[in-house]
């Protein structure tokens, strides 16, 4: 039937069948190869869904803890941290009324900060909790005590009525003034009038390690609580802005942009800035070097999850050639009875092939099974790195998560049958350089 038959729709199903009939003539070599191809499959979906759940959990946390997705500054300040260099704060009424985004000011300074009889350099962070929760999330990390930055009752040396503003210190300074919550904490720093500014806090609340420098140094304070310790009541030194995670981020920077540089050049309030202009950076170009260690990493998940299978598609080589070796006989009899060669290494592939799918569905069901587990609960690695770990800055958390994507898995699948069918190519040919008369003797 195979020989008379030359039509290649009537061809194929008997093809088909003896394919698949001959894939399992030999179980114990066909599941192994399955075993090894399917497993090369689920490692590659694993490692993409961990890889992936590593880069969002890093994004997350410099959009919705820290940076925000955008940022906007004076140049001046960006170059050399010029407490002078503020924006007005008819800027962000400006900006809140024209655009959806949520927005977050923030004001910086340095000083010096005493407890008892310990002191060290200390950084100021000022904000507006209230629009801070809109943006980041970094007022829900506290390890001890509560995120308080509003004035707290507190009796002076004469018992009498005093209230002070609260203050968040970072875990690192905590320890190194020996401060916990409800502690007393002596600020000291430059005012902008050129005047010492002073002023006596309370401690509501120690945060949890989010950056090095920050946890070391770092003091979190409400806008008024700075305002009345340096005196700077005409702008702010950064604004974080937060956008829909869908938005496309340098699309929206290039708006946002063309709005507040428009906006500059025609307010009166921004005359004395003409030659500092104002700069929106998304949080790429802030941790830059994170965001290329993001982009290489999406390349690297292919070229790691191609080596994996192409050493498993060594043993679908083997297996091809020893079905080849062993069925030599049978196929110079075909060839010697009219069948064509191109249908006899056509054959040969489709058996390859079946093994490749079969491979694919295992292989495919194994990593998205696991995947799917490793989503919801992660790999618990806060018995040997309690904190996390810092990366550049970012913070990448305890428990990790992965980030099961659907084209990991298709891609994937790609990847290995293309290896695959490409591995057994090279036994396969064989069959067309067969000899009938040689073989049949």
């Amino acid at each position: 039937m195979i020989i008379k038959n030359n039509n290649f729709g009537g061809r194929l199903p008997m093809l088909i069948f003896i394919a698949w009939r001959n894939l399992w003539r030999n179980r114990m070599r066909s599941i192994l190869t399955i075993s090894a191809l399917a497993g090369g499959l689920a490692l590659m979906i694993v490692y993409t869904t961990l890889i992936q759940g590593m880069s969002r959990q890093m994004i997350n946390f410099a959009t919705n803890i820290s940076i925000g997705h955008l940022q906007i500054h004076r140049q001046s300040y960006i170059d050399d941290q010029d407490i002078y260099a503020t924006m007005p704060w008819v800027l962000l009424n400006h900006l809140e009324k024209k655009r959806a985004y949520k927005f977050a000011p923030r004001i910086y300074g340095a000083g010096l900060g005493a407890a008892g009889n310990l002191s060290t350099g200390i950084m100021l962070k000022a904000i507006d909790p209230e629009k801070e929760r809109q943006v980041t999330t970094i007022l829900d990390y506290i390890r001890q005590g509560k995120a308080n930055l509003d004035l707290v009752p507190h009796s002076g040396l004469d018992n009498s009525a005093l209230d002070i503003y609260g203050v968040v210190v970072g875990a690192q300074l905590a320890k190194n003034l020996k401060i916990s919550p409800g502690d007393e904490l002596i600020i000291i720093t430059q005012a902008v009038d050129g005047s010492i500014g002073n002023g006596l806090f309370q401690v509501s609340g120690i945060l949890k390690p989010i950056e090095p420098n920050f946890d070391r140094t770092g003091v979190l304070m409400s806008i008024p609580a700075i305002q009345s310790l340096i005196y700077l009541e005409n702008g702010f030194h950064e604004l974080a802005v937060s956008i829909d995670e869908k938005d496309d981020l340098t699309e929206r920077k290039q708006s946002l942009q063309e709005d507040v540089s428009t906006w500059s050049k025609n307010n009166e309030t921004s005359k004395n800035f003409r030659d500092d202009p104002i700069v929106v950076r998304s949080w790429r170009d802030i941790v830059s070097a994170i965001a290329d260690m993001l982009d290489i990493n999406k390349s690297i998940i292919y070229v790691i999850g191609g080596i994996m299978i192409g050493l498993a598609s060594l043993g679908m080589m083997n297996t091809m050639l020893m079905a080849i070796h062993e069925r030599t006989h049978e196929f110079g009899i075909l060839l010697s009875i009219g069948m064509g060669r191109f249908w006899l290494l056509f054959m040969v592939l489709l058996e390859a092939f079946f093994l490749s799918l079969v491979s694919a569905i295992t292989g495919g069901l194994l990593g998205i099974g696991y995947s799917l587990y490793l989503e919801r609960y992660g790999i618990d690695l806060s018995g040997s790195l309690p904190d996390g770990v810092d990366i550049g800055g970012i913070l990448w958390e305890p428990v990790w998560l992965g980030s099961f994507t659907p084209d990991s898995v298709f891609i994937g699948i790609i990847i290995m049958i293309s290896i695959a069918m490409l591995a057994s190519l090279i036994p396969s040919w064989r069959t067309v350089r067969l000899n009938p008369a040689e073989i049949t003797r």
